[in-house]
């Protein structure tokens, strides 16, 4: 009967575990979609400043 009184307690671990790493992946996929961005914003900026050498 005693294993049954930490039974809480890992259900409770597993709970917080699945939310830090719903948050993990979430902090993860934002800074790959910034990265991204950045890396759009330059080239559109070379572009540009190649069209307007011609």
């Amino acid at each position: 009967m005693e294993i049954f009184r930490f039974f809480p307690f890992l259900f409770m671990i597993i709970y917080l575990a699945i939310f830090f790493g719903i948050l993990y992946l979430i902090y993860k996929w934002v800074n790959k979609f910034i990265a991204l961005k950045q890396e759009h914003n330059e080239l559109l900026r070379e572009i540009i400043m190649r069209m307007d050498k011609r």
